[in-house]
């Protein structure tokens, strides 16, 4: 490493020197009075010099983005092996329904709207109203599908819009952690819906103040963030396997009283 970082100023001291051993003799041999020699060798050192700044700068030049590129880049999943030092569609994906539920009210808490959750669905989806600072009506629904979702089609929405109709509210917003699909997005357009899938969210949550950023990332990672919660019952779910199909799933600490289970999620048990 020091060998390869100290190999720029020896090619600048390499330059100047042949710079002046081939100019400085025939600076003085050219010239037939004392004044032109003194002259000629002087504009060769010039020269010389010149030249040398100029390397120096090309080399520096060169070297300068490798250095922004180590300054710049994120930490090693040597450096942060858990993967929750910062945000990543990975990360957001890990998150149980409840979390992300949290996760979204607090992100538009950060924005000024005050929230109120509505209702919490069969699924782990929530209903949360938006309300704007000095306002005294919900102006904005906002449904959120966490990990157990990839790909969000259009019953999500339509279910969205009937949220939006009862509660008298012409706006609504959708956010999850996966993607969304066309007909989702053709419905959406008709009905006042915003979609946010989880690249657009993270790239909302970059776009707050750093603090804030790393307020909700405290929030989302803190404790145990990946077992689902119970919709019905409240509790961390914990992991079982079908005696059938010998398929791993979470199911309710309060099975059989509670049967509510989450399959194919993201954070699915190990």
């Amino acid at each position: 490493m020091r060998e390869r970082l100290g190999s720029g100023p020896r090619i600048v001291r390499a330059l100047f020197a042949a710079i002046l051993a081939l100019g400085i003799p025939i600076a003085i041999a050219l010239p037939s009075d004392l004044n032109a020699k003194v002259y000629a060798s002087g504009a060769v050192a010039l020269i010389a010099a010149a030249a040398a700044i100029l390397a120096a700068a090309l080399v520096r030049r060169r070297r300068e983005p490798a250095d922004a590129s180590r300054v710049a880049a994120p930490r090693s999943a040597q450096d942060d092996p858990s993967g929750t030092g910062r945000w990543s569609l990975e990360l957001l994906r890990r998150l149980e329904w409840r979390r992300f539920e949290e996760l979204c009210a607090a992100y538009y808490e950060a924005l000024g709207f005050a929230t109120t959750q509505a209702r919490s669905g069969a699924d782990g989806g929530a209903d949360i109203g938006l309300v704007a600072g000095g306002a005294d009506q919900v102006s904005s629904v906002v449904q959120c599908k966490g990990s157990s979702v990839y790909t969000v089609g259009i019953k999500p929405v339509r279910e969205l819009r009937a949220a939006m109709a009862a509660a008298g509210v012409p706006q609504g917003v959708l956010l999850a952690c996966g993607t969304f699909t066309s007909e989702a997005k053709e419905f959406s357009r008709g009905e006042n819906i915003q979609l946010v899938d989880g690249a657009e969210l993270l790239r909302k949550i970059g776009a707050l103040a750093p603090e804030q950023g790393q307020a909700l990332l405290k929030l989302a990672t803190a404790g145990d963030f990946s077992t689902p919660t119970c919709p019905a019952c409240g509790i961390k779910m914990t992991a079982r396997t079908s005696s059938t199909e010998g398929r791993k799933f979470w199911g309710c600490l309060n099975y059989p009283r509670c049967k509510r289970t989450f399959f194919g999620a993201s954070n699915a048990p190990a």
